[in-house]
């Protein structure tokens, strides 16, 4: 179940992500060289979430509600990728999937820049956050890839992107006012 993030202006001072990605390495045991392969579409993000102090026995009693409605790991909440908006231009739309889920084609990539987060829904219904690697004209290049193919004529998130995440521990210390507290989260695939 969706968990909205409590309405508070300012909920995070700061959002750090990680991503995972899985690779099996084969060493030879005789030349000592090594092959990696990777596990395309199994990657996942990681962040770890510093939230802002409460600033009012009312914002940390939302923060514990929060807290307690996600159940653990059981329910999920979208995070937003940046404390900040990372561009006023309007999010282009996706017009065509590129073969391989690392590329799509969008309406317009003038806005799009290399190492932008943005969110791109796929026709599975799930939302995954990705970084620009690349803009070739209308064609925007991304890791991680997606995990089905994208859902054409819906937005290339990059005004706010976000992540479907849920805590990593079913533990999770609940706020005091006037303290920040952390939140680790990985992405809920």
């Amino acid at each position: 179940m969706l968990v909205p993030i409590p309405a508070i202006s300012e909920p995070f001072q700061d959002i750090a992500w990680k991503p995972k990605i899985p690779q099996q390495k084969n060493r030879s045991e005789f030349t000592g060289r090594t092959q990696t392969i990777g596990l395309p579409g199994a990657e996942q993000w990681l962040a770890t979430v510093l939230a802002a102090p409460a600033g009012s026995a009312a914002e940390a009693r939302a923060w514990r509600a929060f807290l307690m409605a996600c159940r653990g790991s059981e329910n999920f909440f979208h995070l937003p990728a940046l404390t900040l908006r990372q561009s006023q231009a309007l999010s282009p739309a996706i017009t065509a999937a590129v073969s391989g889920n690392r590329a799509v084609v969008v309406s317009s990539s003038a806005a799009i820049g290399l190492g932008m987060y943005a969110t791109v829904q796929q026709a599975n219904g799930h939302h995954r956050l990705v970084v620009v690697v690349g803009v070739d004209g209308s064609t925007v290049h991304f890791e991680p890839y997606l995990s089905g193919d994208p859902a054409l004529g819906t937005a290339f998130e990059i005004g706010e992107p976000y992540a479907r995440v849920q805590l990593v521990s079913p533990e999770q210390a609940l706020p005091a006012v006037f303290a920040p507290f952390q939140l680790e989260v990985e992405e809920r695939l």
